[in-house]
């Protein structure tokens, strides 16, 4: 039925003018070369259609391609221009290609604006997705001749389209609450606002940690932060076998438990040694859940460990470790034959660099969550010595079709290295379910249990009963088995999340990621993968950045105005991508790209976040204010749910207390937060929005005035952690449950200030 809509909406936006009518004729082909580009004359609306490679782009040794190909318009979308098809087919460099495809604005379903602009691709064999592209820019100054022009790393088929409703009126339901998080506040900040779309409207997740694709987070965990070590089927066990990247124009970096990243200078926010590393591994573990292992008595504690060992009056003796017999690892123990022990770790060293483990020093800091296999059974974790991550049962990640590449029929490593087009890619294939890290129905698994090793346990049997102890789970019930420490975490995953929603509670709600391509915890592939998913099928308008001139042509990070931002050309979702890939040495010691960046990253990303929140919370009061606001930096609450007394600080907009505007309502933005930090920390930035919000600003660019409120996350006397909660409803009971204590604040703002009720409202996107 796509055509009928299409042809309704079309009629109704432009009639049946011939110049609206798409005709593709002709094709170019040229030699590419590095700052150059191709570009097709002529050919009716094949015209400016346009190659373009950058001095780091990957050139095709053959003459490239442009020529019009078939329609590859998804259900419920109209074309705005013809299919263009960009070869040498599957041509793929690190370094990405501006592609320039043509299109007709004048297209548009009527009321729609150029965020509704969408990038369609389809590869050879494959069905019609829409890639993560990035950069995109508009020329529309012709209706009629326009022109798309976006970053992508594969040449294959691009086409622009729009929804079919596009610009279509919608009633909808804005609570008028936003929540925006950085690092640790910021997966919270997107998992919350998901599980709660009868409270928000908004979510911003600020360089999350762990970030919004759990499932990478898990990867990321198992193959770095606890991996590098040698299996025993390697015939080198004892010894580090450090991973490689297999993103590396994702710029991810390779780390091993052993070498944890560690980077010096400006811009990480924290010092990222050893002891940080483990201090949040247990932190992360408390808020939720034990990732490496699973003990069905306790989420936190391994198995065989007695969780009040690690009772804050009675710390685990370093010197006498809890020792496990008959403990089963496919990777490190398969025959149980090695003691599997709790240990300490030594931390870093002036001498080895930070992040560096050194045997040589006192071992005082127990990782708590994590087992080793004492190789020489010794008492202690020596060099090379393997963690054990436990999360899931083996599987063989090929794809739902249950076949590896090499099995597919007419598989070629040169001509045909993925037959079936299921291989996995964030931009290239997001949708694909080969080498996507998650289990797909179809994969084959073995029904082994979590250590991999069959006969150790039973279905239903726990500790002491069954096999050696039984220190495994799920073996022998004829399904595969995920840890359900992991699937809590996985309950905090973006894709996991959106699943749960109705479709028009996704079609409502707002997010916003940004991250920094050099991020210590690999905080931008992260937000690739979920951001990719999420958008493949269509059903999410998403814009995607790289740096600040991505979101402002023209500029970058020394004349970047947020001010200056076209909201019309932003889709509904949006993820800013920020550092420069060629920094120097120097920028990148001053934070280019890091954590937290530059000393203007930080402050672009503020600014940047907040008024995206301004701009999807619809009728906002910009009307004339000349004072500054009140801050309020020591406030307190107890929650009537778990009596736990939480400061909180608070920010009143610009008006509130003028006696003029006493029926006066305002939105609520809550802001959660860091690692490390408290909301006094960070009430300081609700100055550098009011700026925006008074008078003074020009009305074109004045932010609305919302309240900001400053929610508590960190750790406090009785929670049970150290540094941070992650606002996490903690599995391990206490006080520490805390989203529903910020759901509590949020009943307690509602009934003391004068937020904005719930209303419906009218918008079109």
């Amino acid at each position: 039925m796509r055509g009928l809509l299409a042809i309704a909406i079309l009629a109704a936006a432009c009639g049946d003018d011939h110049t609206t009518t798409i005709k593709c004729t002709g094709g170019t082909q040229g030699t590419l070369t590095a700052n150059s580009s191709v570009t097709a004359k002529g050919g009716d609306d094949l015209n400016g259609a346009a190659i373009a490679a950058d001095g780091d782009t990957t050139v095709p040794m053959n003459a490239v391609t442009i020529a019009c190909a078939s329609d590859i318009v998804p259900d419920g979308f109209v074309a705005l221009g013809p299919a263009i098809s960009f070869g040498d087919e599957g041509t793929w460099s690190d370094r990405a290609f501006t592609l320039t495809v043509p299109y007709k604005a004048a297209r548009l379903p009527k009321g729609a604006t150029n965020g509704a602009v969408r990038i369609v691709a389809q590869r050879a064999g494959g069905k019609p997705y829409f890639p993560a592209v990035s950069n995109r820019e508009l020329d529309d100054k012709d209706a009629y001749a326009s022109l798309a022009s976006f970053r992508a790393l594969e040449l294959t088929t691009y086409q622009v389209v729009a929804s079919a409703d596009a610009g279509q009126p919608s009633t909808e339901m804005f609570n008028f609450n936003a929540i925006i998080g950085v690092s640790m506040g910021g997966n919270a900040a997107m998992s919350i606002g998901l599980r709660h779309p009868d409270r928000f409207d908004i979510s911003a997740d600020l360089g999350g940690e762990p970030g919004p694709s759990i499932v990478y987070t898990m990867h990321m965990v198992q193959t770095f932060l606890f991996g590098g070590f040698c299996t025993a089927a390697s015939g080198k066990l004892g010894q580090l076998c450090p991973n490689v990247s297999t993103k590396p124009e994702q710029f991810e970096v390779a780390s091993d438990y052993e070498h944890m990243i560690y980077q010096a200078g400006m811009g990480t926010g924290l010092t990222s040694d050893r002891s940080f590393y483990l201090q949040a591994a247990r932190d992360l573990s408390r808020a939720l859940s034990n990732p490496a292992a699973y003990n069905p008595a306790n989420p936190y504690a391994p198995p065989g460990v007695l969780f009040s060992t690690f009772a804050e009056t009675s710390p685990m003796q370093c010197g006498s470790p809890v020792v496990l017999q008959n403990f089963y690892d496919a990777n490190f123990n398969p025959d149980g034959s090695k003691p599997v022990i709790e240990y300490c770790d030594g931390g870093d060293s002036a001498t080895l660099g930070l992040g560096v483990f050194d045997p040589t020093l006192p071992q005082t800091d127990p990782p708590q969550v994590l087992l080793a296999v004492d190789l020489n059974g010794n008492g202690m974790r020596d060099s090379g010595e393997p963690v054990i991550t436990q999360a899931y049962e083996p599987w063989s990640d090929v794809g739902s079709d249950g076949l590896a590449d090499q099995d597919e029929p007419g598989y070629d490593p040169v001509t045909n290295p993925d037959p079936d087009g299921d291989d996995y890619h964030y931009l290239r294939n997001p949708l694909g379910t080969e080498g996507n890290g998650n289990y797909d129905p179809g994969e084959p698994f073995m029904d082994v249990g979590l250590d991999g090793i069959a006969g150790t346990c039973q279905a239903g049997d726990t500790p002491p009963n069954g096999v050696a102890g039984c220190y495994d789970y799920g073996e022998g019930n004829g399904k595969w088995d995920l840890s359900p420490n992991v699937q809590r975490w996985y309950g905090s995953d973006v894709q996991q999340l959106l699943a749960t929603l109705t479709p028009d509670q996704r079609a409502h709600f707002s997010m916003w990621f940004d991250a920094g391509i050099r991020d210590f915890f690999q905080a931008s592939v992260s937000a690739n993968a979920g951001v990719g998913q999420a958008m493949a099928t269509g059903e999410l308008p998403f814009g995607v950045y790289d740096g600040f001139g991505g979101i402002v042509p023209g500029d970058n990070e020394d004349t970047y105005d947020f001010t200056e931002i076209d909201w019309n050309q932003i889709p509904k979702n949006a993820y800013l991508r920020y550092g420069d890939p060629d920094a120097s040495a120097e920028e990148i010691n001053n934070g280019d790209g890091r954590h937290v960046g530059t000393a203007n990253e930080i402050i672009y990303r503020i600014e940047t976040a907040f008024k995206y929140i301004d701009e999807r919370l619809p009728d906002g009061d910009r009307d004339d204010s000349y004072d500054s606001g009140q801050t309020l930096p020591n406030e307190m609450f107890t929650s009537p749910h778990t009596g736990r007394m939480n400061p909180f600080s608070l920010y009143l907009p610009p008006g509130y207390n003028d006696p003029a505007n006493a029926s006066r309502t305002y939105p609520v933005v809550y802001v959660l937060h860091g690692y490390g930090q408290q909301p006094s920390d960070l009430v300081s930035l609700s100055a550098v929005i009011a700026d925006h919000m008074v008078a003074t600003e020009p009305l074109a660019t004045r932010i609305q005035k919302f309240i900001m409120v400053f929610p508590d996350g960190r750790c406090r006397p009785g929670d049970g952690c150290e540094e941070g909660t992650f606002y996490m409803d903690s599995p391990l009971g206490g006080p520490a449950q805390m989203e529903t204590n910020l759901l509590d604040l949020m009943d307690y703002i509602n009934a003391n200030y004068r937020t904005r009720p719930a209303s419906m409202q009218t918008v079109s996107y």
